[in-house]
């Protein structure tokens, strides 16, 4: 049972998302530049599998960003979705 309201997970989806639009790339770039399969990043982008440390590891450096960095956002996010 997922607990109610956003998730970590869920933010770091929308946070993958976000970054990966910015930077220009589709899904099945991303998923080449992080050695995953674009499958993967449209099911994690959806919110539908949530990544392991070395795979969110993977997509951080496919994007060129600290992964603390993304997992702190995403920890905002969900901080403020709480909030409504």
């Amino acid at each position: 049972m997922r607990p109610a309201g956003l998730t970590l997970s869920d933010a770091f989806s929308r946070v993958v998302a976000k970054h990966r639009e910015a930077s220009g790339l589709s899904r099945a770039a991303l998923a080449r530049l992080a050695g995953l399969h674009q499958t993967y990043v449209g099911l994690l982008e959806r919110g539908e599998r949530s990544p392991n440390l070395d795979t969110a590891s993977a997509i951080a450096l496919a994007l060129g960003k600290p992964l603390e960095d993304l997992i702190a956002e995403a920890a905002k996010i969900q901080k403020s979705a709480r909030r409504k």
